[in-house]
This record gives structure tokens, C-alpha cells and sequence, in this order.
């Protein structure tokens, strides 16, 4: 389904109606097929609302600049628009920033949270430059270019199906493409601290880190878990960053606790 927004944009969404249902937040350029294989090994009957976020994947950018805070309202506008109440809202890296926008603004929107391979920390200098030649490097070359130099950070190149999980990426990434990736990159490198929200999040919470992320080192992760109240924390061992990808029933076996 696409709904459209106030701005001129077109967000396109999954929907699947059912009990106990999850949204799913993807990571950037990817879009919601990301969770395809998670979806595959969760039970047929949970509901799901997986968006790709303006920019990525079906959805187009409308005239407003992205920014983690909108793609958070496009989310809410999602699920108020829909026949669910109180979903598990479950996002990864990107999705886990958008996902921390969503229960800033929106506090009493969801029963639950999954934040997975993110950080409640804003990008410091040093991540603002990086985010700043990636962009430089998609205006000269391309995002192939930035994503050749990229996917084994994405990805751990030790993992068995890492050239398997390359080419989903890449098929994402496609889609996202020049138009999409830079303002997605400005918008990521001018999020704020979400640190201060944590100790105010008061559902159950699952964070969730690969031990071979060096995108977002697990400790990073792991500081939610210690930020939320009573959350739970789990390691998956020899993932990197893109969990969700490497370990989907292991995700999957997860979000179905919540």
C-alpha cells in the first residue's frame, strides 16, 4: 500500500493484519525488504507494518529535506492510520534512530521497543566528516562507489553468506540510489543526542548488537539496554552490523518474546 503525506510524498508499506503486530524499521538504503526472511520464520498470524522510509525503496522523498525526526512521523501516521493498537516497534541502525524519534514524540504509541545494531549517541565530528565524503563520493562517482567501500562494515566478510547478503544489499541500495542517499546522509549526521530519553522509556525493551559490528561497536548498543529500565540485552555472536540480514531467525526467535 502507498499513502501519501501532506508534503507530496508517497510512502509505500506493508501491511499484514494480525495479532501482537510488529513494525519493522529498516536501515539506510535499504527499505523494508530487508526483513523478508525475518518475516519468513515469524509466525503467520503476527501482524506487520514494515514502511520504507521516504527515500528508500517504493517510497519518494517529497519537498521536505528527510530528517530522522520525519521519518518519524511518517511511521506514526502509519500506525494511527491503520486498524492496530500498541505494536512492538522494532528498528535497526537507522530504523533504531527512528525508532528513538518515534518514542520521543509519541511516548504512549507502542507496547514494546526492539532496537537493534543502533545508538542513542548523535554523530560526532569525526562521523559528521565521514558522513559529509560519503556524500562527496556519491556526487562524484556514484553509490556504488560509496557502497563498494562500505559493505564490509555493513557486513562481516567472514560470515558464509556474506556475497549472498552483498547482493541484497546491493539490490537495496539501488533503489535508495543518488537521489535518496545524500539527504539521507545529511539527515543521519544531524539527529540529536537521544541519550537523555532513555531512563523515560517505560515499555519492555529488547537491544540486540552483532559481536562483529565495527559500524556501531556493540558497547554502543549495549549503552540503550543500560540507558532503559529492565531492558533486555542479547549478543549475537559473529554477526556484524547488519543483523538482520546475517542472523534473521535469530531476530525473528526474538521479536516473537515480545
Amino acid at each position: 500500500m502507498i499513502f501519501s503525506t501532506a508534503d507530496g510524498a508517497g510512502i509505500a508499506c506493508l501491511f499484514r493484519d494480525g495479532r501482537d503486530p510488529l513494525v519493522l524499521i529498516h536501515a539506510l538504503g535499504c527499505d523494508g525488504s530487508m526483513w523478508d526472511d525475518v518475516i519468513a520464520a515469524l509466525p503467520r498470524e503476527r501482524g506487520l507494518v514494515v514502511p520504507d522510509l521516504r527515500g528508500h525503496g517504493g517510497s519518494t522523498l517529497g519537498w521536505r529535506a528527510p530528517s530522522v525526526a520525519l521519518w518519524a512521523e511518517d511511521v506514526a501516521s502509519a500506525i494511527l492510520g491503520l486498524p492496530i493498537e500498541r505494536p512492538v516497534v522494532a528498528g535497526i541502525s537507522m530504523g533504531g534512530y527512528v525508532a528513538l524519534a518515534l518514542a520521543a514524540a509519541h511516548p504512549g504509541l507502542a507496547r514494546a521497543y526492539a532496537f537493534i545494531s543502533t545508538t542513542a549517541e548523535p554523530d560526532d565530528d569525526a562521523a559528521r566528516a565521514r558522513r559529509a565524503g560519503a556524500i562527496a563520493t556519491i556526487e562524484r562517482k556514484g553509490w556504488h562507489a560509496y557502497l563498494d567501500g562500505t559493505m564490509e562494515k555493513f557486513l562481516n566478510p567472514d560470515d558464509e553468506k556474506f556475497t549472498v547478503r552483498s547482493r541484497q544489499l546491493t539490490v537495496m541500495f539501488e533503489r535508495a540510489g543518488d537521489a535518496g542517499l545524500p539527504p539521507t546522509l545529511m539527515a543521519l549526521a544531524a539527529r540529536p543526542d537521544r541519550t537523555p530519553l532513555l531512563p523515560s522509556i517505560a515499555v519492555p525493551s529488547l537491544v540486540v548488537a552483532g559481536s562483529a559490528d565495527t559500524l556501531i561497536p556493540p558497547e554502543k548498543t549495549r549503552a540503550i539496554a543500560d540507558g532503559i529500565p529492565g531492558a533486555r540485552f542479547h549478543l549475537l555472536e559473529g554477526a556484524g552490523h547488519l543483523t538482520v540480514l546475517e542472523r534473521p531467525r535469530a531476530i525473528a526467535e526474538l521479536l516473537a518474546t515480545m
